[in-house]
């Protein structure tokens, strides 16, 4: 009997922290440069892996998540090895989580809780990797934003990175965090994993190091005094505007072609610090005027539309 790690990983890929902190949230031990000892095995701090359970496990006890002096900076870096262990018959990815994940080895079910606190609207994650699969595996880096509403928990974003190519050399990856919803998230998980098909296959390995998030949102800037950026996402035909008024008034938001028609308008009330999106799917490539009222004030800016 084998159990289909992966799958189950990304279900339960849910925070449940409410804490909040302040300016752009840093990954903690990001770089995995700190590990923490314990018996018969090592974590990174802040991570999770299922070494614990696994290493536990009578006769057959391994480790898939190591610390490795293969690093792009600073000196180590996270190893993530997919295994094969024989009794009980279980396939088991090397996997990090910001999350605790809890293995129950004698029903071979799987739970994740936990998380990082974030207060911000980070727009990648970014790091470095290596990869070598093993018989047409793939890799995934993710991250999951959330905000929790009562006893209501809700998806604001998530974002990944997968290749199942060989990649010999450290290597860049930045994953697009794709917002379902303009509001704030109060916490998040970052987790990778070596194996994200059906069935981790033994032998595959993962690097990875210096995990960060990236708050690069413009390709075009407006003028700094009103905080307003545009950003043209491509992924999902979606402009996204990023704006932060010091006063709590309502602001309306206009999107005119240069014959003047009016192609979008959103009027949010009471917006002091977020963003909100424009789908541009049914819209050509050209110039276009973006109109901002805010306070009785209209910020305008000219820009052009790319080509999907």
């Amino acid at each position: 009997m084998k159990k289909n790690f992966v799958r189950v990983m990304i279900i339960l890929l849910v925070v449940l922290v409410s804490t909040f902190v302040k300016g752009q949230t840093v990954v903690p031990n990001g770089s995995f440069e700190t590990w923490i000892n314990h018996t018969g095995y090592q974590d990174p701090q802040y991570w999770d892996t299922p070494n614990q359970e696994i290493s536990s496990i009578p006769l057959f006890g391994t480790t898939v998540v190591t610390k490795s002096t293969d690093h792009e900076d600073g000196s180590f870096s996270a190893k993530l090895e997919s295994k094969h262990i024989v009794l009980p018959p279980l396939d088991v990815p090397g996997v990090v989580t910001l999350g605790n994940l809890s293995i129950d080895i004698s029903t071979l079910t799987f739970t994740v809780t936990g998380g990082w606190p974030i207060s911000d609207n980070p727009t990648h994650l970014k790091g470095f990797y290596k990869y070598f699969p093993v018989g047409g595996d793939s890799c995934l880096i993710a991250v999951g934003l959330f905000k929790t509403v009562g006893n209501a928990r809700d998806t604001i974003a998530n974002g990944y990175f997968s290749t199942h190519d060989v990649v010999s050399d450290w290597t860049p990856f930045s994953a697009w965090i794709n917002y379902d919803s303009i509001a704030v998230p109060d916490s998040m998980n970052i987790f990778a994993v070596s194996s994200a098909e059906s069935t981790a296959i033994a032998g595959t390995i993962l690097y990875i190091d210096n995990i960060s998030l990236d708050y690069t949102v413009g390709i075009d800037r407006q003028n700094p005094q009103t905080g307003i950026e545009i950003y043209q996402d491509r992924e999902t035909n979606r402009l996204l505007l990023f704006y932060d008024f010091e006063k709590q008034e309502d602001v309306s938001v206009c999107l005119y072609d240069m014959m003047g028609r009016d192609v979008a308008r959103v009027r949010p009330k009471s917006l002091k610090k977020d963003r909100m999106a424009i789908d541009y799917g049914q819209m050509r490539a050209g110039v276009y005027i973006l109109n901002i009222t805010h306070d009785r004030q209209k910020f305008s800016r000219k820009f052009v539309l790319n080509s999907r």
